[in-house]
């Protein structure tokens, strides 16, 4: 049995005892009498190394079998949430955050579908959405290893909203901003090569010369794990050759550093209000998807190449009425 680092499992009197030892701090782990090979067992003491390792030195652990207990199961040696993007985490660690200091100290025993869908309900809109979908794994992680026995949010449904989108840049949009950021600022880096690879704020960030395969520039979705592979056209790759030779992505901040998926999402935004539009990375689809159809690609390969996008997406972007003008605009970017 491998040894798990401050971990104390010990027989007494035919029972098994499990706690945290660190220094003079022994704690229990409130898993007593199951056999130190249980997933639960493992689970317990991830919470609470994680308490000594990723929080601060006063933060206090919660009794056992509280909502407080399980978000910090869920959060700690768990896999599947290590490998959300960073905004995911992000933002459903700001509603985790919410609930611990609301309901923390609840048994979860306690928590009912009934309680849980009476106030997402009243809570509606969008809001409802994103804690239903943040709270349900966390449930799933505990009925998957045995401390409740069903998911309460299993078979909730809720009153989706209607998803509004972000705004897409059409011609104007374009003009306006090629106008105010004129090739050579950082900011209109940003815009052209996200206009040309169609990646998302998390992948853009990414992205450098190690992307570049033969003709192509190929990268796996850090949301979809699905690889866009996207053409090395002349005006790409005239964007390219204004980055540095030598550096770990395209875009670099002040202190040449590649930017945070958050930053470089805001670092746009700015810009984009600056040159009077509003616009976000996302809004740069619709134009992204023109330039392809008018170099020729199918529905079938702008998808592919963006890598995220649904074939209806595409289709309705591409019907737009100014095609011809954008097009125009697109090419005369480099």
């Amino acid at each position: 049995m491998t040894k798990v680092p401050y971990l104390r499992s010990k027989m007494r009197r035919g029972r098994w005892f499990h706690t945290y030892r660190r220094g003079d701090v022994e704690r229990s782990l409130g898993v007593h009498g199951l056999h130190p090979t249980d997933p639960k067992v493992l689970a317990a003491w991830a919470a609470e190394h994680a308490r000594w390792q990723d929080m601060p030195p006063e933060t206090e652990t919660p009794n056992v079998g509280t909502f407080a207990w399980a978000l910090d199961l869920y959060t700690s040696g768990n896999d599947k949430w290590a490998k959300y993007a960073d905004g995911t985490r992000e933002a459903r660690a700001a509603i985790f955050k919410r609930y611990r200091a609301a309901q923390g100290a609840r048994p979860v025993r306690t928590i009912t579908s009934e309680t849980i869908e009476r106030a997402l309900y009243a809570k509606g809109g969008h809001s409802a959405v994103n804690e239903y979908k943040a709270l349900k794994p966390v449930f799933e992680h505990l009925r998957r290893l045995g401390f409740i026995r069903k998911n309460p949010l299993t078979g909730i449904e809720l009153d989706k909203p209607k998803i509004q989108g972000f705004p897409v840049a059409d011609a104007e949009d374009i003009a306006a901003f090629q106008k105010r950021w004129p090739v050579g600022t950082r900011e209109r880096l940003i815009f052209d090569l996200g206009l040309y690879t169609g990646a998302a704020r998390s992948d853009l960030a990414k992205l450098g010369r190690k992307n570049i395969k033969g003709d192509l520039l190929i990268y796996e979705r850090q949301k979809s794990k699905v690889k866009a592979r996207v053409p090395l056209t002349a005006e790409l790759r005239a964007v390219i050759d204004r980055t540095p030779d030598i550096a770990p992505s395209f875009i670099l901040t002040e202190q040449g550093k590649p930017f945070k998926a958050a930053s470089l999402g805001n670092e746009f935004g700015d810009a984009a209000r600056d040159a009077g539009i509003e616009s976000r990375l996302h809004g740069l689809r619709k134009a992204f998807c023109i330039y392809w159809a008018e170099n020729d690609a199918t529905t079938h390969q702008i998808a592919a190449m963006a890598g995220h996008m649904s074939l209806s997406e595409v289709e309705r972007y591409t019907r737009a009425a100014d095609r011809e003008r954008m097009v125009k605009l697109l090419v005369g970017v480099a």
